[in-house]
């Protein structure tokens, strides 16, 4: 069972794509990734997720939330009937929400809380006999949201890897950001190896440290081209910390799809 809303508000900070229940799901391949956030769970079966070369095995009860246009597929396993729910949403803010909640490319939870594996079924019928509107479904995904994060806060690994990894990087990235941060740095302030480092922060936040620097770089850039016009393009460049000119619009577009003299031009 599927329900997709047709005529979304594309303006709302968040919004409904689709929702699915005790879908039978057959084998989905997306080189370029889907356009909204996507979150994927199993009722009955198992499927093994691929993103980024690393295998991810769904059972019964597991479930994983993949960012907008990140390459992935799924598929059952050993061709048995795989039950899943899904719940694909975007919004004109959900880069930056997402960003602050901590969610990168991608979040695997293999023990998730009632209220996030029952939130399918508990809102699907609502969906379904059409008496949910956009602004409720808008309240609807940040509930979820919240959800995912308190599964990231309440999980004992993660208190731990955060503690002692995670946050001790974020909290340097954020204050040092227009600073030529490397890898050095993060294996300074954590005592950890670089390897441990990165597959932490890949499991944990979807992404390595260099590519939240990068995002938070880009954040940053957003909010002085949009409050400081008298800036140029490479003063900017230069005050969140990049290199050269060309490599910072090199990357705003690639995080943004636009150019930043383009983004500034949007608000102006």
């Amino acid at each position: 069972m599927r329900y997709s809303f047709k005529n979304k508000d594309r303006s709302l900070p968040l919004y409904v794509d689709s929702i699915g229940y005790m879908w039978h799901q057959e084998s989905v391949n997306r080189p370029n990734g889907y356009p909204y956030i996507h979150w994927l769970q199993t009722y009955s079966g198992s499927g093994i997720v691929t993103i980024e070369n690393k295998k991810i095995i769904l059972k019964p009860g597991t479930g994983i939330l993949i960012n907008q246009a990140i390459p992935h597929k799924y598929s059952p396993i050993e061709a048995q009937e795989w039950q899943t729910g899904y719940f694909t949403f975007g919004g004109s803010l959900v880069s930056e929400i997402t960003t602050v909640l901590g969610f990168n490319d991608y979040l695997a939870i293999e023990k998730p809380e009632d209220r996030l594996i029952n939130f399918i079924k508990h809102y699907y019928s609502d969906f379904e006999q059409n008496s949910v509107d956009p602004y409720f479904s808008s309240s609807l995904v940040y509930d979820f949201l919240l959800l995912i994060k308190k599964y990231s806060v309440k999980n004992p690994n993660n208190y731990q890897l955060d503690t002692h990894i995670i946050q001790p990087i974020l909290n340097l990235i954020y204050a040092n950001y227009s600073e030529q941060l490397t890898n050095s740095d993060f294996t300074r302030i954590t005592n950890y190896s670089l390897q441990y480092i990165l597959e932490t922060f890949r499991y944990n936040q979807g992404m390595s440290p260099q590519q939240i620097l990068r995002d938070h770089r880009i954040l940053k850039s957003k909010e002085l081209l949009l409050n400081h016009p008298e800036l140029s393009i490479e003063e900017i460049s230069q005050l969140v910390g990049f290199n050269t000119n060309s490599y910072f619009i090199a990357q705003f577009k690639k995080v943004e799809r636009v150019t930043p003299g383009k983004f500034r031009k949007f608000y102006q």
